[in-house]
């Protein structure tokens, strides 16, 4: 049994971190899962998901310092920084929820925007 979920996000910079854990919280109650996995995936070149240390302002985990190192050119800053961060994210489902530490959390990574960007969310058992 398993639920695939499509969120749509607007990106507003060139280069933005947005906190979705709630919306994967949501998307594993609506597929009523108690017990399983969860898979995220970014459907985009230069975008990106990972998992984090919550930051009051999530911007601050844009990985910069790490990143600058990453200069391929102009064209392909973009698409370097989002394989380097990766498209996929997979967790295990308790008791309904994701399973992550005290102070972790979900984010989209943007690092082309402002954009319209997908997630898709595959919640199974």
């Amino acid at each position: 049994m398993g639920m695939l979920k499509e969120i749509v996000l607007q990106t507003e910079r060139k280069e933005q971190a947005v906190d979705i854990t709630d919306r994967v919280q949501a998307a594993i109650r609506e597929a009523g899962v108690r017990e399983g996995f969860v898979f995220i995936y970014v459907p985009h070149a230069t975008a990106a998901v990972s998992i984090h240390r919550h930051a009051e302002n999530p911007d601050a985990i844009l990985l910069e310092e790490t990143l600058k190192a990453i200069k391929p050119g102009p064209e392909g800053e973009s698409l370097s920084k989002a394989a380097f961060v990766a498209p996929t994210e997979v967790g295990i489902v308790k008791d309904g929820r994701m399973v992550l530490g005290d102070d972790q959390r979900i984010y989209f990574y943007e690092f082309e925007g402002p954009k319209n960007r997908k997630v898709y969310i595959y919640v199974g058992s």
